[in-house]
C-alpha cells in the first residue's frame, strides 16, 4: 500500500464520523450512528460510491437539517471527506465504509429520503452487468430503503450507464421523473444538480464528456 494511503487508513480508523463494518457483522440497523438522537428528526441522504465525499459535503453544507451519509469501500478516499467535514464543522455528515451490496444491513426500511449515485463504475463488460448500481437487485434494495416518494439521482459521464439505467428502471417498474443528456448545456431540471462539481467531473468535462443526470422513483 502506498505510504500516503497507509497514513490515511491509519487516521480514518479513529475519525468519529466514520463507521467501519466488515462482512459478517450482525448488528441491527438501528444500532448505527445515523439512527441516534442527534439525527432522529433529519431527512437522510445517501451518496453511494462517494469517494472523497464532495457531493456529500456540499449537500450537508447547503441544508443543516439533512443528514448526509457517504458510502464507499475505499477508506483512504473517505478519510479526505471525513476530515474535511470535521474541519468545516459539518455535524450532519457521516461516512460508512462498506460495500454497497450490503446497504440494507445498515439502514431500516423506508428511512432514506434521497439516494445519489455519483459517477458510478459503468462496468462495461457484459459479465459484470450485475455490479452496476442500477441493476435490478440494487433497485430492489433502494425501493425498500426509500420513504414513499423518495428519489434516486444519477450523475454520470457514461452513455452506457445512463442508457442502461433508463432501461433498467423502466423494466423494474420505476418511473423516471427527470433526465438531461448534458446538465451544463441544457440544465438538469433539478435545482442544484450542476452546482456541485467533483474533481472527477472536472476531469471528465476537460476530456469533452457531457455530464448526464437522471432522477427516478421506485415506490
Amino acid at each position: 500500500m502506498p505510504k500516503n494511503k497507509l497514513k490515511k487508513y491509519e487516521r480514518v480508523r479513529n475519525l468519529p464520523n466514520v463507521t467501519f463494518s466488515t462482512f459478517g457483522d450482525s448488528q441491527p440497523p438501528r444500532s448505527y450512528p445515523w439512527y441516534t438522537k442527534p439525527y432522529e428528526d433529519m431527512e437522510t441522504v445517501l451518496e453511494l460510491g462517494c469517494g472523497k465525499g464532495e457531493h456529500t459535503l456540499a449537500f450537508a453544507a447547503e441544508n443543516s437539517r439533512k443528514l448526509c451519509v457517504g458510502v464507499d469501500c475505499k477508506s483512504h478516499r473517505i478519510c479526505v471527506g471525513a476530515e474535511k467535514a470535521i474541519n468545516e464543522g459539518l455535524g450532519n455528515v457521516l461516512f460508512l465504509h462498506a460495500r454497497i451490496e450490503r446497504l440494507r444491513e445498515f439502514f431500516t426500511e423506508h428511512s432514506i429520503n434521497e439516494i445519489w449515485m455519483t459517477f458510478p463504475d459503468p462496468y462495461p463488460k457484459t459479465q459484470a452487468v450485475k455490479f452496476r448500481l442500477s441493476a435490478a437487485p440494487f433497485l430492489d434494495a433502494y425501493a425498500k430503503l426509500l420513504v414513499p416518494g423518495g428519489h434516486v439521482h444519477l450523475k454520470t459521464d457514461s452513455d452506457l450507464f445512463y442508457n442502461y439505467t433508463r432501461e433498467s428502471v423502466e423494466l423494474w417498474g420505476g418511473r423516471i421523473v427527470g433526465a438531461s443528456g448534458s446538465i451544463h448545456a441544457t440544465g438538469s431540471g433539478s435545482p442544484g444538480v450542476g452546482d456541485v462539481v467533483s474533481a472527477y467531473e472536472k476531469a471528465a468535462r476537460a476530456r469533452g464528456k457531457a455530464i448526464k443526470y437522471m432522477a427516478f422513483k421506485l415506490n
